[in-house]
Order: structure tokens, then C-alpha cells, then sequence
């Protein structure tokens, strides 16, 4: 019967494209994303160029040199002209604090890319479990379709001959025509979570996802200690850990502004042509700039106010993250203790086995139009339920890490 139902999801899946169906279960659409998804791929990028920025930092400024003094009316070897190579010097160590800053910025870079994985691996987990949600969904709506048509069928029957009054048919059809409108709605959001992973996984858009279950452990919250959470969580989570780093590279960049303002010296060496008393002058000269004006003093203010600002943003971010495990926790506990009562309920059990019964009790009269048409909407209210609690534990689990910022490993 199992298989009869997973044949007809495809046959619903196909009504919407002619798509050829590729099976996955979650551990393996993760693999697809962590190696083919487009935007963690342009993202990881941004390490290489900030690792270039780094060397670029080290290199010493390019030497000048200068021709002058050329005459134009000069012939020969008496021609006039003049020639100087000059090197800029940095006395303050600047080019060492530019390359202090480069570092800090290449580790904000990755964690940058980390906080894209986790942001972009939530949701990738999330559309799964709403994929997975809407194909159990998906096979109790034909479940209750198939048993409505054959009871229709056999209703015809009975109305051509004459026993059974055609209202009770109409109303049976209308009951149809409901659950055709559920089954249509379904399919758009069914549709709308295939972009959505297909884009996630950078695969062929015309292939059809199937995601095939797999039985997943989640964690007791009785396992689970959330101010453990919290202390993993500061060290785990790549959003606090940029906004740490960018504290740290202000301060970088305060040094480096102060060394900014030392003036760097200019050395040089010249060679004049027959430009004054002696027909080949060598001569050497040094130069400074005398920070009179500009002491750079504005640079450097900015640099400690965005200090100053920035740490007001690492401990709001502290205490955001806090709450943020907070919330997810309790609601994880609900959703995991509300599955736990709703797998204890009898009703569950007992429903699966009544559905057909009521098809057969209604047909030999043993029971009204209107019980059968109520047991059918409480089969799939049921259900529903049932699924969606499923689903919402999985999400709530879910966002549980995301706050945490990493896989959580219950203690044993």
C-alpha cells in the first residue's frame, strides 16, 4: 500500500512539470550544497582576495625616477640633462600595521563566509522539512481521494438504480471537489519549495526532488543544558565572532593611522649632465614631510569613535544571541514534548484502520452521509496535525543550532 502512495505523489509531482524525478535524502541534498551552491562558492572567494590584500600590504612603495633639465639645443655628448632615483621610507612601521589589519580582515572574511553557510544551510534544512511535510500530506490527501471515488463510484451505481437519492451523490462529489482544491494548493507550495532547493543546489531546474526520509535522532531537551549552549555559542557563532574581529580591527586601525602620521623620508640620488660647474655632478639628497597642517588627527579620532561604536554592537549582539538560544530551546521543548503526546495518542493508530471501514458502513447504510463526511475530515485534520508536528520539531530543532551556531551534540 506504501508504494501505491509513493506512486501517486509522482504521478501529482508530474502533473505540475514533465520533470525527470531524482530521490535524495537529506544527508545527500546537503552534500550537493556544500559542494555546488553558487553563493558560498562567490562567497569563499572573498578569502583569496583578502589573502592577496595582505601580501599587497607588505610591498615596499615603488622607487621614482625623474628625467630633467633636457636640452633640446644640446648636440652630442654635450647634450644638457639630468637624472634622479628616488625611494620612499617608512620609519613608523606602516607598512607592518597595514598588514596587521589585511589579517584581522582575512579572518573576518571567513567568518563571513561561515555566517553565509549557516544562514544558507538553515534554510536548505528548513525546505527540506517542508518538503518532506507536504509529501506525507500529499499521500493522505490521495489516500482519501482514492477511497472518495471508489465510494462515488459505487454511489452512481446506487443513484442510476434508483435506491439513493442524487443529493448525497452531489454531496459526495463536493467533497471531492474540496479536497481537488486542497490537492491544487499543495501543489503550488510544493512547487515554490522545488525552486527554492533547486536554487540552493544549483542543479538542473528541470529535475523533480524527492526527498526520501531518514530516520534523524533529535536530542532530549532533558539532554540538552542551555547554559551549555550559550557558552558554545560564543565561540561558535560566526556573526559574534566578525563583530568581535571588527572591534579588533579598528584597533589595528588606530595603530596604523597613528603610524601614518610619523612623516616617512625620502632618499635620492641625482646626476646632472652639464648642468653647472662640473660637466657630471653625482649628488644625493633626503627629504621629509613636516607635519605642520596635517597631523592626521582626524583619521585617527574616526578609527577610536568606530572602536567605541563597535563594541556597543558586540554586546548587543551578546545579548541578542542569548535570547535567541533562550527562545529556541522552550520551543524546542514544546514541539518535542508535543510529538511525544501525540505519538501516545491511540487515535493515531486506530484512525488508519477506521478509513476504510466508514467507506464500507456508508455504502451498506450503516452509518449517515454526514458521520462519513465528518470521520473523512477528522482522518485528515488528524493527519495534518500529525505531520506538522513532526515538522515543526524538526524546524524548531533546527533553529536551535542555527542560534547555537553549530550541530548540537547531546551530552551522553
Amino acid at each position: 500500500m506504501a508504494k501505491k502512495y509513493l506512486i501517486l505523489l509522482f504521478v501529482f509531482c508530474a502533473a505540475t512539470t514533465a520533470a525527470q524525478k531524482i530521490r535524495l535524502t537529506p544527508s545527500e541534498i546537503e552534500a550537493i550544497f556544500l559542494r555546488q551552491n553558487l553563493e558560498l562558492i562567490a562567497e569563499q572567494m572573498n578569502i583569496p582576495i583578502a589573502e592577496a590584500a595582505i601580501a599587497e600590504a607588505r610591498v615596499w612603495d615603488n622607487p621614482e625616477i625623474s628625467f630633467e633639465e633636457i636640452n633640446m639645443w644640446g648636440r652630442g655628448r654635450e647634450r644638457q640633462f639630468s637624472i634622479e632615483l628616488s625611494q620612499m621610507i617608512s620609519l613608523s612601521g606602516r607598512r607592518a600595521r597595514a598588514v596587521e589589519m589585511e589579517r584581522v580582515g582575512r579572518e573576518i572574511a571567513i567568518q563571513e563566509f561561515e555566517e553565509l553557510l549557516r544562514e544558507l544551510r538553515l534554510e536548505l534544512r528548513n525546505s527540506v522539512a517542508e518538503l518532506l511535510y507536504l509529501q506525507n500530506v500529499t499521500r493522505v490527501f490521495y489516500t482519501q481521494r482514492e477511497l472518495l471515488e471508489n465510494v462515488i463510484a459505487a454511489f452512481e451505481v446506487q443513484v442510476a438504480n434508483g435506491n439513493i437519492p442524487r443529493n448525497e451523490l452531489l454531496r459526495l462529489q463536493t467533497a471531492l471537489f474540496e479536497l481537488d482544491d486542497e490537492i491544487n494548493e499543495t501543489r503550488t507550495e510544493f512547487n515554490g519549495l522545488q525552486a527554492t532547493l533547486k536554487n540552493l543546489l544549483a542543479i538542473d531546474p528541470m529535475l523533480l526532488i524527492v526527498v526520501a526520509d531518514e530516520e534523524i535522532r533529535f536530542p532530549s531537551p532533558e539532554l540538552l543544558n542551555v547554559n551549555e549552549l550559550i557558552e558554545i555559542a560564543m565561540n561558535a557563532r560566526p556573526d559574534l565572532q566578525a563583530a568581535q574581529l571588527q572591534s579588533e580591527f579598528f584597533r589595528r586601525e588606530i595603530r596604523y593611522q597613528r603610524a601614518a602620521a610619523i612623516p616617512d623620508i625620502s632618499i635620492g640620488a641625482q646626476y646632472d649632465h652639464y648642468g653647472g660647474v662640473w660637466d657630471n655632478f653625482f649628488g644625493i639628497g633626503i627629504g621629509v614631510e613636516i607635519p605642520i597642517f596635517n597631523r592626521n588627527r582626524a583619521a585617527i579620532r574616526t578609527a577610536q569613535y568606530s572602536l567605541r561604536q563597535n563594541d556597543f554592537l558586540v554586546e548587543q549582539s551578546l545579548n541578542v544571541f542569548r535570547n535567541e538560544i533562550i527562545e529556541s530551546f522552550r520551543n524546542y521543548v514544546n514541539s518535542y514534548d508535543f510529538v511525544q503526546r501525540t505519538l501516545r495518542n491511540p487515535a493515531l493508530r486506530e484512525i488508519d484502520e477506521m478509513l476504510e471501514n466508514y467507506g464500507q458502513n456508508l455504502l451498506l447504510r450503516n452509518i449517515s452521509m454526514l458521520e462519513y463526511l465528518d470521520f473523512m475530515e477528522s482522518y485528515r485534520t488528524a493527519k495534518e496535525i500529525f505531520y506538522r508536528s513532526q515538522k515543526e520539531k524538526r524546524l524548531q530543532f533546527e533553529q536551535l543550532q542555527f542560534a547555537v551556531g553549530q550541530d548540537i551534540v547531546p551530552r551522553r
